[in-house]
């Protein structure tokens, strides 16, 4: 099992990504291990990645992960929309602001841009354009039933990411 961290970890899921961007999940929840991290999977129709990240409350946070063994079949509900990058046409995202700065009563505009993400299909983003990205699904429990493989994965996470927090702040447990 490699364990890819930070900018190794993003160029990888990335290029996956960009291979085939249908399909994907991207679901977080606290660490059923280890209250002190987020677990998150990220999967598609053909494999499943579990990450340890350090805080969801910070613009950078440490992240690691893995690929793991598990069925991507598991991760196939169409519950919800699924994660990507979405273009959004700019003007229309511009008018939006400007209702929202004028009208006090912007209880429409968050169903409008719902609908407006929702209608486009995932894409690889290229550059010179403006997308949305996401969802992110914040979950109470992880969504991968925990056996002995998960566990022993879920502990080399915690490991790498204390390491590597260890590294960055001397004063850290």
């Amino acid at each position: 099992m490699d364990i890819l961290e930070g900018n190794n970890l993003a160029s990888n899921l990335f290029q996956r990504y960009s291979a085939n961007a249908k399909n994907w999940k991207f679901v977080v929840s606290v660490s059923q291990m280890n209250g002190n991290f987020y677990d998150a999977i990220v999967s598609n129709p053909n494999e499943v990645w579990q990450l340890k990240i350090d805080s969801i409350y910070k613009p950078n946070p440490l992240i690691v992960g893995a690929k793991v063994d598990v069925d991507p079949v598991k991760f196939n509900d169409n519950s919800h929309m699924p994660f990507g990058y979405r273009k959004l046409d700019p003007e229309k995202i511009g008018k939006i602001l400007t209702n929202m700065g004028e009208n006090q009563d912007n209880s429409g505009i968050s169903s409008y841009i719902s609908s407006l993400i929702s209608s486009s299909e995932p894409e690889v983003p290229a550059p010179n354009n403006s997308y949305a990205y996401g969802p992110f699904v914040f979950t109470q429990k992880n969504p991968i039933k925990v056996d002995e493989y998960q566990k022993n994965i879920s502990e080399k996470l915690a490991s790498r990411l204390k390491d590597k927090l260890r590294l960055l702040y001397s004063s850290y447990g």
